[in-house]
This record gives structure tokens, sequence and C-alpha cells, in this order.
């Protein structure tokens, strides 16, 4: 997965978006399906960015602190977890079959989110399966199975 900053060339919005490689980005970008998050513009341009590289040497322990988000971005997440929370099943760790499933027509199709590993991930994008992944921020809270409560 690679991580782009971009920007809109009609109201010059920066955001950025994952793509499964940098072929991926000039295929979407070339048939206009990438979009600005403000205008709605599909003319879209990759901005410089520095690539986050680590060392070699093994770092000491560092607390990270806290990112209080812009009240309108918070505003904006909130409305995204709960839109997803609210129209989609929650599937756990069978997203990837699932998924695959669903789009080999072996299940109906219908909003899903869950959680699979990286390996898994990729395969789904590879073989051009519709999934995308669900940053932390974005993501509702797993629901609560109620049978392994006391």
């Amino acid at each position: 997965m690679v991580k782009y900053a971009l920007a809109c060339k009609t109201c010059q919005s920066p955001f950025e978006a994952w793509f499964s490689n940098s072929d991926a980005f000039d295929e979407q970008n070339d048939r206009g399906l990438i979009t600005c998050p403000e205008c709605g513009g599909s003319d879209i341009q990759k901005q410089i960015m520095a690539p986050a590289v680590s060392g070699t040497k093994k770092r000491e322990s560092q607390s990270v602190p806290a990112v209080n988000p812009d009240p309108k971005l918070a505003a904006m997440m909130k409305k995204v977890r709960d839109h997803i929370a609210s129209t989609h099943e929650y599937v756990g760790k069978d997203f990837a079959t699932r998924a695959r499933a669903m789009h080999d027509g072996e299940a109906d199709a219908k909003p899903v989110w869950g959680e699979t590993t990286l390996a898994e991930a990729k395969s789904l994008i590879e073989d051009g399966v519709p999934a995308l992944p669900l940053p932390e921020p974005f993501a509702p809270p797993k629901p609560v199975d109620q049978k392994k409560l006391n």
C-alpha cells in the first residue's frame, strides 16, 4: 500500500489517499475515479512528499503525543463511523472470505466491514475485489458479542 499527498487542480484542496501501488493511482486517475473531497472535481495531481524511511538502528520507545483533530475533521470522522456502523455488517476476521465470495457471485453483495491480514488485503486488491483499508479514526467500534459477556 502507498499513501499519496494529492491536490485538486480545480479548488487547490490538499488531501491524502491510499492505493495498492503507483500504477493503481495512475489507472484510477486516468479513469477519473479519484475525486476531490471538497468540490468533487476529478482533476487530481500528486503532491511532493517525503517518503517515510526508517533507519536500521532500533529506537528507544517514544511516546506519541495525542492528536486532537480539527473539530470539523472530528465531526466528519464521526459521521463516517456512524454511517458505516448503521449501513454495513461487521464480519470480523471473515472479511476477506466474504468480500471475495461477493465479488465472485457466490454470495449476495452487501456492504460489510471487518478485519484481514495485510497479505489477504493485498490479494483482494490484486484480484480486483473492491476493498479499501479503513483507517482507525473512521472505523466504528467493533460490536460486542453479547454471548461472550458474563
